[in-house]
């Protein structure tokens, strides 16, 4: 029932007798821990974050975009490429593409090179369409799961089906990854024991390396399969003074995208 907020993007005011990469006053962005012993919060002035959790912040990426992409798109990131294991040129499915992850996991497999599938409701499907997917299926219209595509990374964002419904879906050495560990996904992970085919619960964290990548994709990296610059929908954003309007609506199902608070 405790919400103390997880995300952040502000600037370092003061640093531990090890840190010399970094000055105070620069800009910086990520994510707390999410474990059970987690005592801090990002609704707050300060937190205290190890620097290999951080990650300054490109100058062109304002810090609410910042904010809101950090545990997003370093769970779309760490499930489609570590856990996924996406090949060159693989194929993706998202289920869920409308929500706060799916939704930034479109952009990411993109940018890792996939051919992207994504899964969402009617509403979205404009949305998707223009985060980057090669085909958006209409969940409300039609089955992702009953047709003959099959991918090398499914990832069920909002846990609604098992490693069992999908593993026809996969290719070999394949792997379904979802967000929520329940029942089902024990059974999966036991039954993959005896497949080539993966089964994974994502347990993200915020990792420096990770977070400096996602700045370069918020910003735009000619680098990159896409080279403009990561799509964060964004829903709103309400001062810290409003916060309990901002955790309503975080919890409202016409929500359209990730909620900021601003706290200062």
């Amino acid at each position: 029932p405790l919400i103390i907020g997880w995300d952040f993007a502000g600037t370092v005011d003061a640093l531990g007798a090890n840190v010399s990469d970094v000055v105070v006053g620069e800009a910086v962005f990520g994510h707390l821990a999410f474990t059970n012993t987690q005592k801090q919060g990002s609704f707050a002035q300060f937190v205290t974050i190890d620097r290999e959790e951080v990650a300054v912040k490109p100058a062109g990426v304002p810090d609410h975009i910042a904010a809101a992409a950090a545990t997003c798109a370093t769970t779309s990131l760490q499930s489609i490429r570590d856990l996924g294991q996406l090949p060159p040129d693989g194929k993706v499915l998202i289920i869920g593409a409308g929500g706060g992850v799916g939704s930034i996991a479109v952009g990411i497999a993109k940018r890792l090179g996939a051919h992207v599938t994504a899964v969402c409701s009617t509403k979205d499907v404009a949305r998707v369409q223009s985060f980057g997917a090669d085909v958006v299926i209409d969940r409300k219209k039609a089955d992702a799961l009953a047709a003959t595509a099959t991918y090398d990374v499914v990832f069920d964002t909002p846990a609604v089906h098992s490693y069992g419904a999908c593993v026809q879906t996969l290719r070999p050495g394949g792997a379904y990854v979802t967000t929520l560990p329940n029942l089902g996904l024990m059974t999966g992970m036991v039954r993959a024991l005896l497949s080539s085919k993966r089964c994974y619960f994502v347990q993200v964290a915020s990792k420096r390396v990770d977070l400096e990548l996602i700045g370069r994709w918020l910003e735009g990296d000619e680098t990159s399969a896409v080279t403009a610059p990561l799509t964060v929908p964004m829903d709103s954003r309400h001062p810290v003074a409003e916060l309990d309007a901002a955790i309503a609506r975080y919890g409202d199902p016409a929500r359209s995208g990730r909620v900021v608070v601003d706290v200062a």
